[in-house]
This record gives C-alpha cells, sequence and structure tokens, in this order.
C-alpha cells in the first residue's frame, strides 16, 4: 500500500497559525486602542463640564449686584479663566432686574493623540434673591416704647455726617415711630420723636413683619451673615486695615466705618449676625445690616449707619448712641442716663440702601429651585 505524500504540509498550517494570532493580536490591540481612546474622551468630557460648573460657581460665588444691576435687558457681560488644563467661559445675560442666564462652557484643552479637546455647555437660571428692606419708619415696633431723657427719634431722611458724596436722590420723610399700638407709647423728659407723622399707627404689624422680607426670611438671611458672634458683651468694632492698608473684611471685629465713607472700608458693609442677647459696649462704628436673634443694648457713643433687627427688646442707653437708617425691634426702650449728649435714631433711606446694594453677603443671585438648570452641550453656541 503506497503512503501519502505529505511533504509541505507544517509550513501552511504554521503559517496560517501566525496569520490568525497576527489577526487576533492587531485586534485586541485595536480594540485596546478604542477603548484607551473611548476612556480619555469621556476623561476629557467629564473635564470640560467640571469646567463649565466651576465658571457656573465662581461668577455666582464673586456676583456683584451693582455691575450685572448696570446692564441693559437682554444685554451680555463675559468671563473667561483659565485653570489647570481647562478654561471655562461664562455669557451672563440679564434678562430682567432679578433673573440671569448664565451660558457656561468648559474647554479641557488638546493635549495630544491620547488627550483630545473637549467641550461642554451648560446653561443656568438665577434670580437675584434681595430681602425686601423698606422701613416705613425711623423705628418700627410693637408691645412697649419707651423714650426717656434726651433720647430722639426722628423720622425726617437724614443725610449721614460726611456722606453727602455718596447719597443721592429725593429726600422721603418717613414715619418716626409705627407701632401696632399707639397706646403702648411712653415719653419722659426732654425725648423728642418727629417724623411724618411722628407717631402712626399699624394694627397689621405681627412677629412675622420682624422675620419676612419679600423673598429672604429670617433663617435664610442669618445664613448669608460673613461676621458672626454668639452674643455677650461686645466691644471694640472699629474699621481695620491690613498690612497693605486696604480694608480687611475678614477681621472679626471690623463691621466698616461709616465715619469715613471715602476710606478703605467705607464702602465695606456686611452683614452681622448675633446669635442671643447681646450688648454692644461704647466706642464701637460699624455698618450694614444688624441681625439680632434676642435682644440688643447699646451703652454709649456706639455709631451704626444701616439696618438694625431684633427679634427682641432694643435698648439705647448712655449718651452718644447714633443710629442713621432704621431699626425694627420687638420692644424699645431709647433711654439716656446719666451724661453729656443724647441716644438718637434717624431715618436714612441712603444708608439702608447703601447698606443694601453694597453688601456683597446679601447681593448674589441664586441657582432657581426648579428647572434653572440644562445641558446645553448639543445646543448650537450663539
Amino acid at each position: 500500500m503506497t503512503t501519502p505524500d505529505r511533504r509541505g504540509f507544517a509550513l501552511p498550517a504554521v503559517l496560517l497559525a501566525v496569520t490568525v494570532l497576527l489577526i487576533l493580536t492587531t485586534a485586541g490591540f485595536y480594540s485596546a486602542n478604542q477603548e484607551a481612546k473611548v476612556g480619555t474622551s469621556n476623561r476629557q468630557a467629564t473635564t470640560a463640564f467640571y469646567m463649565a460648573e466651576l465658571g457656573i460657581s465662581e461668577v455666582l460665588e464673586g456676583w456683584s449686584n451693582a455691575s450685572f444691576a448696570a446692564l441693559p435687558q437682554w444685554d451680555s457681560t463675559i468671563f473667561v479663566d483659565t485653570v489647570g488644563t481647562g478654561i471655562w467661559r461664562v455669557k451672563v445675560t440679564k434678562t430682567n432686574d432679578k433673573v440671569y442666564l448664565l451660558d457656561s462652557s468648559g474647554t479641557a484643552v488638546d493635549r495630544g493623540p491620547m488627550f483630545p479637546g473637549a467641550t461642554r455647555r451648560l446653561g443656568l437660571v438665577a434670580r437675584l434673591t434681595l430681602p425686601d428692606f423698606d422701613p416705613k419708619a425711623a423705628l418700627t415696633t410693637r408691645n412697649n416704647v419707651s423714650v426717656r431723657g434726651r433720647a430722639e427719634i426722628h423720622g425726617e431722611d437724614a443725610v449721614p455726617p460726611g456722606w453727602g458724596g455718596v447719597c443721592s436722590g429725593v429726600l422721603s420723610d418717613r414715619a418716626g415711630v409705627l407701632i401696632d399700638d399707639t397706646s403702648n407709647m411712653s415719653k419722659s423728659g426732654q425725648g423728642k420723636i418727629t417724623g411724618t407723622p411722628p407717631i402712626e399707627e399699624d394694627s397689621t404689624i405681627t412677629g412675622s413683619t420682624f422675620t419676612d422680607f419679600g423673598d429672604l426670611h429670617w433663617p435664610e438671611l442669618i445664613q448669608m451673615a460673613s461676621k458672626v458672634y454668639s452674643g455677650g458683651s461686645l466691644n471694640q468694632f472699629l474699621p481695620r486695615l491690613d498690612a497693605s492698608g486696604n480694608c480687611d473684611r475678614g477681621h472679626q471685629l471690623n463691621w466698616g466705618d461709616p465715619v469715613n465713607p471715602g476710606g478703605p472700608c467705607g464702602n465695606y458693609f456686611p452683614v452681622i449676625h448675633i446669635q442671643g442677647d447681646a450688648n454692644l459696649q461704647s466706642g464701637s462704628r460699624g455698618q450694614g445690616i444688624l441681625l439680632v436673634d434676642g435682644s440688643l443694648d447699646v451703652r454709649g457713643d456706639f455709631i451704626f449707619h444701616g439696618l438694625i433687627i431684633t427679634q427682641g427688646d432694643f435698648n439705647a442707653q448712655g449718651a452718644g448712641n447714633r443710629v442713621y437708617g432704621a431699626v425694627m425691634a420687638s420692644n424699645v426702650d431709647f433711654d439716656l442716663q446719666k451724661g453729656v449728649g443724647a441716644s438718637q435714631l434717624d431715618y436714612s433711606r441712603c444708608a439702608i440702601e447703601r447698606a443694601i446694594l453694597n453688601s456683597s453677603d446679601l447681593n448674589r443671585a441664586r441657582p432657581l429651585m426648579e428647572r434653572g438648570w440644562i445641558d446645553a452641550s448639543l445646543v448650537p453656541t450663539t
């Protein structure tokens, strides 16, 4: 029987096996390379997404109501910054006096074939939530009010001393005292109450008058405070400068400079929160919005420009206390004890408005709670 000739079979088999291995290896490398590119692209896209979010956060954090309010309706301004290997660009458009559209693009820069560039775009609708602070009198209160000694309350609109260059607009006189029941008023000695009218009754004044201010309520308002104190005896609040001569806004004893509006701290109006009862000792100066959970007792030579709101009593004792703006408090004992001078409260629209409009704590836009955010990456850029 003749044996078949199988010479030359091994070589084609080996070549076939090598070819298959090469194909499989090539396919593996190709698949791995594609997976790496997909992973890198996703990573770059995620970086771009976070860049866009960072841009929105930075603009909201540094919100300047004075700048954005000056924009005409539907006009825009653009902010750009480079962070690490990414760039964010935010276009802020004013739709009306309170609502703004933030169109943010985040870009992860191209770093070669393995790290291609990527861009994501986000949209956010933000609303300016300003408290509705519009006191109808120099002093708004309920329950009991006692004005004694030589203490004075004036509802005539006044410009604080030295503020002529920073105040504008027509003066608008208010009542001296607005109270829920005028039978709770008492005055003795040489105390004065003036205004248009000097004393006005409003039976609708309730506890909510001192806690609800338009879009904002007391719990939200106190969260905006940049200066927070536990209460007790507080003193030595004066303008503080850093080593470069600039206003040291981070100093815990700095409440701005009401005496020198042109000075380094003249434009600093913090929101101040006192968590309980407090005594403000003599010689302190401040301006802004002062919020007190309990009662506030000021004792001699205390100067404040802006708005004071207390959930308890407001007591002024001793000489030289001077408040320009307005006070809102549940009970008031406005008294002058032995000494020279008088405690005095003067209504000032300018002091209140400057405290609101120049406060970086208050003037921030916040995202709408519902349907205020969109991933606009697939929307054509305009």
